[in-house]
């Protein structure tokens, strides 16, 4: 590798890879934030989905010292593990005294000890950008409109922070926000056009992750009773309809104007192009892979174009575009030019 990172950087590289062979959708480096204050940072989070009615959720904690607290790591994970409501935890540690396996299990935590990372230093990291390689990309530009002063890396960071505890409409709202910005600067921009893809496609993962993680409560309802659960969640946040009626009626009586004039504020047609493409139960199937694929081709050493993309990642992309009413012949045709090649189609494909 080019680029030096410290023994505690690559044993985060290093399990990063072992838990993406594993199947696991995985975040490195998440900050976990309550009202804009870091509080700590989660080393990995881990998602699967691990069965048509059930997600998994795991904080990864990883220390490489000659000192390790391995006790206090293993109390520190599985109060975090408690306080986000994830179902496992993991404590990485170099120390090997079989005490240590044995207090993790009193404390239903796995163990992943000395001997575990003396022979998983042994391999080699995969063929993508690490982490810091990422940051070192996005630290070179800011938002001066839309995020006023923000660089890409305060952006990037408030997106996997929604991992930890905004697996929810608000989250997947707020993200659609920064989605939106990605793409306005894919077609605008052609300097920062390739991180504003790779950008794009970490925070698709995202919104993809999201969405399975709401999906599963709905699995079985439907198609029709999806895409209504769907849009009202898109439409009225985490409150639902009846919450913000309620909200309404209490404006409305508080300022005496009519009900209307808060209510043209909810009904956008928007919400329907994605209601109605993610109840879908082939797209339901498929939402966590796909969330696997996009955070892989975020983070490939060899950057891919969206035009070179299969046809359903394109389709994610574009139902994304339609939702913000940007144009996919404008948007495709731009992505071209980072690779010097002219469209195919008018649709990307």
């Amino acid at each position: 590798m080019e680029n030096k990172i410290s023994k505690g950087e690559l044993l985060e590289e290093l399990l990063r890879n072992y838990f993406l062979n594993l199947g696991y959708f995985v975040v490195r480096g998440v900050k976990f934030r309550y009202e804009e204050n870091d509080i700590t940072d989660v080393d990995l989070f881990l998602y699967d989905r691990s069965s048509t009615l059930s997600r998994e959720r795991i904080n990864v904690d990883i220390k490489n010292k000659k000192q390790p607290q391995a006790f206090e790591r293993i109390l520190w994970a599985n109060g975090l593990k408690k306080l986000l409501g994830f179902d496992q935890c993991i404590v990485a540690t170099t120390d090997s005294r079989p005490i240590i396996q044995k207090f993790g299990l009193i404390h239903d935590t796995i163990v992943l000890d000395g001997n575990f990372i003396s022979k998983l230093k042994s391999n080699n990291l995969i063929d993508r950008l690490t982490e810091d390689e990422f940051l070192l990309k996005l630290a070179k530009h800011k938002s001066y409109k839309k995020f006023p002063n923000k660089d890409w890396r305060f952006l990037y960071e408030n997106s996997k922070s929604k991992l930890l505890n905004e697996l929810d409409y608000s989250g997947f709202n707020s993200n659609l926000f920064l989605l939106q910005y990605l793409f306005e600067t894919i077609i605008t921009d052609v300097q920062k056009r390739e991180d504003a893809t790779r950008l794009a496609y970490t925070v698709i993962s995202h919104l993809l992750i999201m969405m399975d993680f709401i999906l599963k409560d709905i699995t079985f309802l439907e198609t029709n009773k999806k895409n209504e659960h769907l849009r009202d969640g898109l439409n009225y946040g985490n409150l639902g309809k009846d919450g913000v009626d309620e909200i309404i009626n209490i404006a409305v009586a508080l300022s005496g104007k009519s009900r209307n004039y808060y209510n043209d504020s909810f009904n956008s047609s928007q919400y329907l192009i994605l209601s109605e493409f993610f109840s879908k139960n082939e797209i339901l199937r498929g939402v966590f892979n796909w969330a696997k694929t996009f955070e892989q081709f975020a983070f490939n050493s060899e950057f891919t174009s969206p035009n070179m993309l299969d046809s359903v990642c394109k389709a994610i992309i574009s139902v994304f575009l339609d939702y913000f009413s940007i144009d996919r012949t404008v948007f495709f045709t731009a992505s071209y030019e980072i690779q010097g090649k002219l469209p195919l189609s008018d649709n990307g494909e």
